[in-house]
Protein backbone atom coordinates (compact mmCIF):
# COMPACT_ATOMS: atom_id res chain seq x y z
CA UNK A 1 0.00 0.00 0.00
CA UNK A 2 2.71 2.57 0.60
CA UNK A 3 4.72 2.05 -2.54
CA UNK A 4 1.50 2.68 -4.49
CA UNK A 5 0.92 6.10 -2.69
CA UNK A 6 4.66 7.15 -2.65
CA UNK A 7 4.18 6.60 -6.46
CA UNK A 8 1.23 8.58 -6.91
CA UNK A 9 2.85 11.31 -5.10
CA UNK A 10 5.87 11.13 -7.23
CA UNK A 11 3.56 10.81 -10.45
CA UNK A 12 1.74 13.56 -9.13
CA UNK A 13 4.42 15.80 -9.29
CA UNK A 14 6.22 14.80 -12.10
CA UNK A 15 2.76 15.09 -14.26
CA UNK A 16 3.28 18.72 -12.96
CA UNK A 17 6.64 19.66 -13.96
CA UNK A 18 6.07 17.95 -17.19
CA UNK A 19 2.68 19.89 -17.62
CA UNK A 20 4.53 23.23 -16.92
CA UNK A 21 7.51 22.45 -18.90
CA UNK A 22 5.43 21.82 -22.01
CA UNK A 23 3.90 24.98 -20.86
CA UNK A 24 7.02 27.01 -21.67
CA UNK A 25 6.56 26.05 -25.13
CA UNK A 26 3.29 27.27 -25.69
CA UNK A 27 1.19 30.50 -26.43
CA UNK A 28 -2.14 32.61 -26.88
CA UNK A 29 -3.19 35.14 -28.81
CA UNK A 30 -2.13 38.53 -26.97
CA UNK A 31 1.16 36.92 -25.68
CA UNK A 32 3.68 38.97 -27.27
CA UNK A 33 4.84 42.17 -26.09
CA UNK A 34 5.02 43.76 -29.34
CA UNK A 35 1.56 44.64 -30.69
CA UNK A 36 0.70 47.48 -32.26
CA UNK A 37 -1.60 50.44 -30.87
CA UNK A 38 -0.60 50.06 -27.14
CA UNK A 39 -0.31 54.29 -27.22
CA UNK A 40 -4.17 53.62 -27.26
CA UNK A 41 -4.54 51.66 -24.16
CA UNK A 42 -5.47 54.07 -21.09
CA UNK A 43 -3.57 52.63 -18.35
CA UNK A 44 -3.57 53.41 -14.45
CA UNK A 45 -1.04 51.79 -12.65
CA UNK A 46 -1.63 51.26 -8.51
CA UNK A 47 0.50 50.54 -5.74
CA UNK A 48 -0.68 49.63 -2.15
CA UNK A 49 1.60 50.72 0.31
CA UNK A 50 2.49 50.52 4.04
CA UNK A 51 5.44 51.69 5.52
CA UNK A 52 7.74 52.10 2.39
CA UNK A 53 9.69 55.02 3.18
CA UNK A 54 12.63 53.46 2.44
CA UNK A 55 11.73 52.56 -1.17
CA UNK A 56 9.07 54.37 -2.71
CA UNK A 57 10.57 57.17 -3.78
CA UNK A 58 12.91 55.02 -5.68
CA UNK A 59 9.60 53.29 -7.03
CA UNK A 60 8.42 56.46 -7.96
CA UNK A 61 11.21 57.95 -9.95
CA UNK A 62 10.99 54.73 -11.99
CA UNK A 63 7.65 54.98 -12.66
CA UNK A 64 7.75 58.48 -13.64
CA UNK A 65 10.27 57.69 -16.24
CA UNK A 66 8.25 55.16 -17.95
CA UNK A 67 8.34 55.11 -21.86
CA UNK A 68 5.11 55.02 -22.71
CA UNK A 69 3.32 57.44 -24.83
CA UNK A 70 -0.79 56.82 -24.46
CA UNK A 71 -2.63 58.06 -21.40
CA UNK A 72 -1.61 56.70 -17.80
CA UNK A 73 -1.49 57.38 -14.54
CA UNK A 74 -0.22 56.34 -11.05
CA UNK A 75 -2.71 55.81 -8.13
CA UNK A 76 -0.23 55.06 -4.50
CA UNK A 77 -2.71 53.94 -2.12
CA UNK A 78 -1.37 54.87 1.69
CA UNK A 79 -2.67 51.61 3.17
CA UNK A 80 -2.05 53.33 7.00
CA UNK A 81 1.18 53.90 7.02
CA UNK A 82 3.06 55.01 10.07
CA UNK A 83 6.15 55.80 8.73
CA UNK A 84 7.21 58.95 6.30
CA UNK A 85 5.41 57.06 3.21
CA UNK A 86 2.53 59.76 2.66
CA UNK A 87 4.74 62.71 2.92
CA UNK A 88 7.21 61.13 0.46
CA UNK A 89 4.54 60.38 -2.16
CA UNK A 90 2.56 63.64 -1.38
CA UNK A 91 5.33 65.42 -2.10
CA UNK A 92 5.93 63.85 -4.99
CA UNK A 93 2.31 63.78 -6.58
CA UNK A 94 2.24 67.55 -5.82
CA UNK A 95 5.41 67.89 -8.74
CA UNK A 96 3.79 65.66 -10.88
CA UNK A 97 0.43 65.31 -12.14
CA UNK A 98 0.21 61.68 -13.14
CA UNK A 99 0.27 60.85 -9.55
CA UNK A 100 -2.08 60.69 -6.77
CA UNK A 101 -2.93 59.17 -3.26
CA UNK A 102 -5.56 58.08 -1.76
CA UNK A 103 -5.38 57.36 1.95
CA UNK A 104 -7.18 54.27 3.75
CA UNK A 105 -8.54 56.01 7.37
CA UNK A 106 -6.57 54.55 10.09
CA UNK A 107 -9.84 54.17 11.45
CA UNK A 108 -10.59 51.28 9.01
CA UNK A 109 -11.29 47.68 10.82
CA UNK A 110 -8.75 45.43 11.11
CA UNK A 111 -9.25 42.61 8.09
CA UNK A 112 -6.90 39.44 7.27
CA UNK A 113 -6.55 41.10 3.66
CA UNK A 114 -5.96 44.79 3.88
CA UNK A 115 -4.52 45.14 0.61
CA UNK A 116 -7.01 43.60 -1.11
CA UNK A 117 -8.93 46.76 0.45
CA UNK A 118 -6.19 49.31 -0.72
CA UNK A 119 -5.77 47.74 -4.35
CA UNK A 120 -9.79 47.79 -4.79
CA UNK A 121 -9.79 51.52 -3.44
CA UNK A 122 -7.86 52.17 -5.80
CA UNK A 123 -9.30 50.61 -8.97
CA UNK A 124 -12.29 52.52 -7.63
CA UNK A 125 -10.66 55.75 -8.56
CA UNK A 126 -9.02 54.42 -11.49
CA UNK A 127 -9.53 56.10 -15.14
CA UNK A 128 -7.72 53.71 -17.37
CA UNK A 129 -9.16 50.68 -19.12
CA UNK A 130 -6.22 48.31 -17.75
CA UNK A 131 -4.95 47.86 -14.38
CA UNK A 132 -1.88 47.08 -13.46
CA UNK A 133 -0.13 46.29 -10.67
CA UNK A 134 3.21 46.95 -8.83
CA UNK A 135 4.92 46.59 -5.00
CA UNK A 136 5.93 49.71 -3.93
CA UNK A 137 8.87 48.23 -3.15
CA UNK A 138 9.80 47.52 -6.64
CA UNK A 139 11.46 49.36 -9.50
CA UNK A 140 10.18 48.48 -12.83
CA UNK A 141 12.68 49.00 -16.08
CA UNK A 142 11.70 52.13 -18.53
CA UNK A 143 9.67 49.84 -20.68
CA UNK A 144 8.01 47.84 -18.16
CA UNK A 145 4.74 49.85 -18.58
CA UNK A 146 5.24 50.06 -22.69
CA UNK A 147 5.77 46.38 -23.02
CA UNK A 148 2.97 45.54 -20.31
CA UNK A 149 0.09 47.77 -22.01
CA UNK A 150 0.96 46.27 -25.47
CA UNK A 151 0.50 42.83 -24.61
CA UNK A 152 -3.15 43.91 -23.57
CA UNK A 153 -3.37 45.92 -26.77
CA UNK A 154 -2.32 42.89 -28.82
CA UNK A 155 -5.93 41.00 -27.43
CA UNK A 156 -4.74 39.51 -24.15
CA UNK A 157 -7.52 40.58 -20.77
CA UNK A 158 -4.89 39.62 -18.43
CA UNK A 159 -1.48 40.07 -18.59
CA UNK A 160 1.23 38.60 -16.23
CA UNK A 161 4.97 39.92 -16.34
CA UNK A 162 8.05 38.40 -15.37
CA UNK A 163 9.87 39.16 -12.00
CA UNK A 164 13.77 39.02 -11.19
CA UNK A 165 14.92 38.89 -7.53
CA UNK A 166 17.82 41.37 -7.33
CA UNK A 167 19.12 39.89 -3.84
CA UNK A 168 23.43 40.09 -3.41
CA UNK A 169 25.67 36.85 -3.48
CA UNK A 170 24.94 35.37 -0.13
CA UNK A 171 23.20 32.34 0.19
CA UNK A 172 20.12 33.37 1.03
CA UNK A 173 19.85 35.82 -1.44
CA UNK A 174 20.77 32.93 -4.46
CA UNK A 175 17.55 30.90 -2.97
CA UNK A 176 15.02 33.35 -3.42
CA UNK A 177 16.72 34.14 -7.00
CA UNK A 178 16.34 30.73 -8.08
CA UNK A 179 13.29 30.37 -6.57
CA UNK A 180 11.48 33.55 -7.51
CA UNK A 181 12.98 31.89 -11.28
CA UNK A 182 10.70 28.89 -10.66
CA UNK A 183 7.61 30.54 -9.48
CA UNK A 184 7.83 32.89 -12.78
CA UNK A 185 8.23 29.93 -14.96
CA UNK A 186 4.69 28.60 -13.14
CA UNK A 187 3.37 31.10 -14.11
CA UNK A 188 4.53 31.50 -17.72
CA UNK A 189 3.42 28.42 -18.12
CA UNK A 190 0.25 28.62 -16.85
CA UNK A 191 -0.56 31.44 -18.66
CA UNK A 192 0.55 30.37 -21.86
CA UNK A 193 -1.85 27.79 -21.78
CA UNK A 194 -4.58 29.86 -21.00
CA UNK A 195 -4.77 27.79 -17.49
CA UNK A 196 -3.03 29.97 -14.98
CA UNK A 197 -1.93 28.53 -11.49
CA UNK A 198 -0.67 31.01 -10.03
CA UNK A 199 0.02 34.75 -10.32
CA UNK A 200 2.37 37.30 -8.90
CA UNK A 201 0.83 40.99 -8.41
CA UNK A 202 4.41 42.41 -8.49
CA UNK A 203 4.01 42.88 -12.35
CA UNK A 204 0.18 41.88 -13.29
CA UNK A 205 -2.40 43.82 -15.00
CA UNK A 206 -5.76 43.06 -16.41
CA UNK A 207 -8.73 44.63 -17.69
CA UNK A 208 -10.73 47.05 -15.14
CA UNK A 209 -14.13 45.95 -16.90
CA UNK A 210 -13.13 41.90 -15.84
CA UNK A 211 -11.83 42.68 -12.60
CA UNK A 212 -15.85 44.02 -11.70
CA UNK A 213 -17.13 41.55 -13.94
CA UNK A 214 -15.94 38.29 -12.38
CA UNK A 215 -16.70 39.65 -8.45
CA UNK A 216 -13.44 41.12 -7.65
CA UNK A 217 -11.89 40.87 -4.34
CA UNK A 218 -15.97 40.07 -3.03
CA UNK A 219 -15.75 37.26 -0.37
CA UNK A 220 -11.58 36.83 -0.21
CA UNK A 221 -10.94 39.82 2.28
CA UNK A 222 -10.42 37.22 4.75
CA UNK A 223 -8.12 35.80 3.34
CA UNK A 224 -4.54 36.96 4.33
CA UNK A 225 -3.10 36.66 0.37
CA UNK A 226 -4.50 35.73 -2.93
CA UNK A 227 -4.98 38.73 -4.21
CA UNK A 228 -3.23 37.23 -7.23
CA UNK A 229 -3.83 34.16 -7.94
CA UNK A 230 -7.58 33.78 -6.10
CA UNK A 231 -8.22 36.18 -8.14
CA UNK A 232 -6.97 35.22 -11.84
CA UNK A 233 -8.73 31.72 -10.74
CA UNK A 234 -12.24 33.94 -10.74
CA UNK A 235 -10.80 35.29 -14.55
CA UNK A 236 -10.22 32.51 -16.00
CA UNK A 237 -13.97 31.66 -15.32
CA UNK A 238 -15.17 34.29 -17.54
CA UNK A 239 -15.71 32.62 -21.03
CA UNK A 240 -13.69 34.38 -23.53
CA UNK A 241 -11.26 35.55 -21.04
CA UNK A 242 -7.50 35.22 -22.56
CA UNK A 243 -4.01 35.49 -20.75
CA UNK A 244 -0.72 36.46 -21.88
CA UNK A 245 2.74 35.85 -20.33
CA UNK A 246 5.10 39.03 -21.04
CA UNK A 247 8.63 37.39 -22.01
CA UNK A 248 9.90 40.51 -22.94
CA UNK A 249 13.28 41.08 -21.21
CA UNK A 250 13.86 44.75 -21.56
CA UNK A 251 10.42 44.80 -18.70
CA UNK A 252 11.68 42.06 -16.23
CA UNK A 253 10.12 43.81 -12.78
CA UNK A 254 13.10 43.35 -9.92
CA UNK A 255 11.87 42.31 -6.40
CA UNK A 256 13.57 42.71 -3.47
CA UNK A 257 14.59 39.93 -1.33
CA UNK A 258 14.17 39.75 2.54
CA UNK A 259 17.32 39.45 4.47
CA UNK A 260 16.73 37.11 6.94
CA UNK A 261 15.99 32.99 7.05
CA UNK A 262 13.33 33.72 9.51
CA UNK A 263 11.72 36.24 7.26
CA UNK A 264 11.80 34.24 4.39
CA UNK A 265 9.58 31.05 6.65
CA UNK A 266 7.20 34.04 7.57
CA UNK A 267 7.02 34.71 3.76
CA UNK A 268 6.47 31.21 2.75
CA UNK A 269 3.87 30.82 5.46
CA UNK A 270 1.76 33.59 4.38
CA UNK A 271 2.15 32.34 1.00
CA UNK A 272 1.41 29.01 2.06
CA UNK A 273 -1.95 30.01 3.98
CA UNK A 274 -4.62 29.85 1.38
CA UNK A 275 -4.10 25.97 0.09
CA UNK A 276 -7.69 25.10 1.13
CA UNK A 277 -9.42 27.93 0.64
CA UNK A 278 -9.36 28.04 -3.28
CA UNK A 279 -12.77 28.09 -4.93
CA UNK A 280 -11.69 25.21 -6.90
CA UNK A 281 -11.14 22.51 -4.56
CA UNK A 282 -9.95 19.82 -7.44
CA UNK A 283 -6.89 22.54 -7.23
CA UNK A 284 -6.80 22.34 -3.44
CA UNK A 285 -6.83 18.75 -3.19
CA UNK A 286 -4.05 18.40 -5.89
CA UNK A 287 -2.13 21.13 -3.93
CA UNK A 288 -2.74 18.73 -0.84
CA UNK A 289 -0.48 16.06 -3.06
CA UNK A 290 2.22 18.43 -3.91
CA UNK A 291 3.08 19.32 -0.02
CA UNK A 292 2.77 15.38 0.40
CA UNK A 293 5.29 14.50 -1.81
CA UNK A 294 7.48 17.29 -0.15
CA UNK A 295 6.67 15.82 3.78
CA UNK A 296 7.53 12.16 2.41
CA UNK A 297 10.80 13.85 1.01
CA UNK A 298 11.83 15.52 4.08
CA UNK A 299 10.92 12.14 5.97
CA UNK A 300 11.95 9.56 4.02
CA UNK A 301 15.98 9.91 4.92
CA UNK A 302 14.42 9.47 8.67
CA UNK A 303 12.51 6.36 8.18
CA UNK A 304 15.87 4.75 5.80
CA UNK A 305 17.95 5.01 9.31
CA UNK A 306 14.66 2.52 10.71
CA UNK A 307 15.67 0.32 7.80
CA UNK A 308 13.41 0.90 5.20
CA UNK A 309 14.80 0.24 1.56
CA UNK A 310 16.70 3.76 0.78
CA UNK A 311 15.36 3.63 -2.89
CA UNK A 312 11.78 4.47 -1.39
CA UNK A 313 13.85 7.63 -0.23
CA UNK A 314 16.26 8.59 -3.63
CA UNK A 315 14.17 7.50 -6.67
CA UNK A 316 11.65 10.51 -5.69
CA UNK A 317 14.17 13.16 -4.57
CA UNK A 318 15.86 12.04 -8.03
CA UNK A 319 12.50 12.76 -10.23
CA UNK A 320 12.00 16.09 -8.23
CA UNK A 321 15.70 17.25 -9.20
CA UNK A 322 15.35 16.00 -12.48
CA UNK A 323 12.48 18.17 -13.59
CA UNK A 324 13.33 20.79 -11.52
CA UNK A 325 16.01 21.69 -13.50
CA UNK A 326 14.77 20.82 -16.88
CA UNK A 327 12.45 23.43 -15.96
CA UNK A 328 14.94 26.15 -14.19
CA UNK A 329 17.58 25.14 -17.21
CA UNK A 330 15.09 25.76 -19.95
CA UNK A 331 13.48 28.96 -18.38
CA UNK A 332 16.84 30.56 -17.58
CA UNK A 333 17.65 30.05 -20.87
CA UNK A 334 14.91 32.31 -22.57
CA UNK A 335 15.59 34.49 -19.87
CA UNK A 336 19.35 34.61 -20.00
CA UNK A 337 20.00 33.74 -16.18
CA UNK A 338 21.68 30.22 -16.12
CA UNK A 339 23.42 31.90 -14.00
CA UNK A 340 21.19 31.61 -11.19
CA UNK A 341 21.30 27.33 -11.35
CA UNK A 342 24.71 27.08 -9.37
CA UNK A 343 22.84 26.92 -5.71
CA UNK A 344 20.54 24.79 -7.13
CA UNK A 345 21.41 21.32 -4.81
CA UNK A 346 21.84 23.75 -1.89
CA UNK A 347 17.80 25.33 -2.81
CA UNK A 348 16.81 21.57 -3.51
CA UNK A 349 17.99 20.79 -0.11
CA UNK A 350 16.70 23.71 1.71
CA UNK A 351 13.47 23.89 0.59
CA UNK A 352 11.54 20.83 1.29
CA UNK A 353 11.70 21.35 4.97
CA UNK A 354 11.24 25.13 4.63
CA UNK A 355 8.30 24.49 2.49
CA UNK A 356 7.09 21.81 4.95
CA UNK A 357 7.26 23.83 7.76
CA UNK A 358 5.82 27.03 6.11
CA UNK A 359 2.51 25.39 4.99
CA UNK A 360 1.39 24.23 8.41
CA UNK A 361 2.38 27.63 10.01
CA UNK A 362 0.79 29.57 7.45
CA UNK A 363 -2.69 27.67 8.11
CA UNK A 364 -2.35 27.77 11.84
CA UNK A 365 -1.84 31.72 11.42
CA UNK A 366 1.51 31.27 13.02
CA UNK A 367 3.16 34.50 10.93
CA UNK A 368 3.53 38.02 10.78
CA UNK A 369 1.89 40.47 8.27
CA UNK A 370 3.84 43.99 7.54
CA UNK A 371 3.32 46.22 10.72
Amino acid sequence: MAIILISLLCLAYLGLMIYLWTGLFRGVAGASPLGRGAEGVGVSIVIPMRNEEAFIEATLNALSAQDYAGEWEVIVVNDRSTDRSPEIVQAFCEKNSKFSMINISQNSPQIASPKKRALNAGFLAAKGEFLLLADADCVPPPNWLNSMAACFASGAHVVQGAKANNGGGSLLHAYQKLETLGWTLIEAAGFNRNRPLVASAASLGYSKDLFFKCGGFEGLYDIASGDDDMLIHRMAKIEGTKFAYNWDASAIMPTAPVDSWAALLQQRARWGSNGTRYENKAYSIFLFCIYAFFVWLFISPFLCLLGMPVHYATIPFLIKITSDFLLLFTGALRLKSLKLLWCLPFVEIIQIPLFVLAVPMGHLGLYKWKK
